[in-house]
């Protein structure tokens, strides 16, 4: 009988499955609960066979920070009961959603000190003097500081938990460095600084709540999982898929950019659009984009939801792969197809999971943070995808 050594927490779906990720690329098994009202039917199924890796997502980015609390402290008590070694809690590397709001109520619930280190090197991501920048400038600065819907807050995360009633000491993690006895902000600028943190913590799990997004996420897995070859993703078979691109940020908007450039040929539809004009379900690949219409951030991913599902749902038998940029897209979509657990298998990029919708392989998908990945990362999926239609085809042929 298996056990669930590291339990997540995070308040939107594409955060909860990179964080789960580098988990699962060093072996654990990972399953992911997409939505906080489907825990205990997912915990009751897997029950003798526990995930060593549980993440949820309790949907709360963009709720008050009461509300959203309160749906943190509910995951908390669903979970309570496996006795995890460790828990997690996932924020935007942005500090989108109820930063402060989401970690003490996890903090309250596990009795766990806080050590905040939402840095993701990897992708621009760091922080120093207890403020997040992205590619060297301050959040504040930055396209992510104005997002419409979750704006991030300004100023130190020290001075923002202090008004919150809890002070963090701030931590700078030199070689040899102790961490604090009691809840703390970290520093952070290349991926060593997180690996050097997650060994401050050491085996002392019961005393810390970790917080943070993928990059601490990844430290936390090389050190409970090992160093040993990352598990490799494969989309052999592939020859159908779907490109939901749900975000607006300017990194998502350059990939997609890319992907046209480099694919002409593929069909781009608009969900906000007139119809679905597309065609028809066969192989090949489809890009969704939101289009070019005002509506709100619900009206923008409920349409989304509702033209990816009604995609989906019309391929034929065999494996088709989907990809969902941004969460509220992914959320959307997903609720459509009646999806209540991915079980994520590999990193198909750094921050980019592959899972199995159910943990069936004939449905894969990958999850992307609008703001996660290199410009060219969806054309260099395109072409992988390009070639596994040309050799399918050619062994039909053949």
């Amino acid at each position: 009988m298996s056990r669930c050594r590291v339990a997540i927490v995070a308040d939107d779906l594409t955060g909860a499955l990179d964080a789960a990720a580098p988990f699962a690329a060093r072996g654990a098994v990972t399953r992911v609960v997409i939505a906080l009202e489907q825990v205990e039917t997912a915990l009751s199924s897997w029950a003798g066979d526990m995930p060593e890796v549980i993440a949820v997502n309790t949907e709360s980015r963009h709720l008050a920070p009461e509300a959203a609390a309160a749906r943190v402290a509910r995951a908390a008590r669903a979970l309570a009961p496996l006795a995890p070694e460790w828990w997690f809690k996932k924020i935007d590397s942005t500090l989108r959603g109820q930063v402060v709001a989401e970690a003490l109520a996890l903090r309250r619930a596990t009795g766990r000190r806080v050590l905040l280190a939402p840095a993701v090197p990897a992708q621009g991501r760091t922080v120093r003097d207890a403020e997040v920048r992205v590619d060297g400038e301050p959040l504040a600065a930055t396209a992510y500081g104005q997002d419409a819907r979750s704006a991030p807050p300004a100023g130190p995360l020290d001075r923002l938990f202090a008004g919150a009633g809890v002070p963090l000491a701030r931590y700078r993690p030199l070689s040899g460095a102790l961490l604090p006895d009691t809840d703390c902000v970290c520093d952070a600028a290349v991926p060593a600084d997180l690996a050097r943190i997650q060994d401050a913590m050491g085996a002392a799990a019961a005393d810390w709540l970790p917080v943070g997004a993928a990059g601490l996420a990844g430290a936390m897995a090389r050190r409970l999982f090992g160093e040993g070859r990352p598990r490799q993703p494969s989309l052999a078979g592939v020859t159908r898929r779907l490109y939901a691109l749900g975000s607006r940020s300017p990194r998502a908007a350059e990939q997609l950019a890319r992907l046209r450039q480099t694919s002409p040929g593929l069909a781009v539809v608009e969900a906000l659009g007139p119809g679905m004009a597309a065609p028809p379900a066969g192989e090949g690949g489809l890009v969704v984009v939101p289009g070019a219409g005002q509506a709100s951030a619900e009206a923008v991913a409920a349409a989304m939801g509702e033209r990816v599902a009604s995609r989906v749902a019309a391929w034929p038998a065999g494996a088709g792969l989907l990809l969902l940029t941004g969460g509220d897209t992914a959320m959307a979509a997903l609720q459509r197809l009646g999806v209540a657990s991915i079980e994520v298998v590999a990193e198909w990029a750094p921050g980019v999971p592959l899972g199995r919708l159910e943990g069936d392989p004939a449905r894969p998908v990958i999850t992307k943070a609008g703001g996660f990945g290199e410009p060219d990362l969806l054309a260099a999926l395109e072409r992988e995808l390009a070639a596994s239609t040309r050799a399918a085809s050619e062994c039909d042929q053949g």
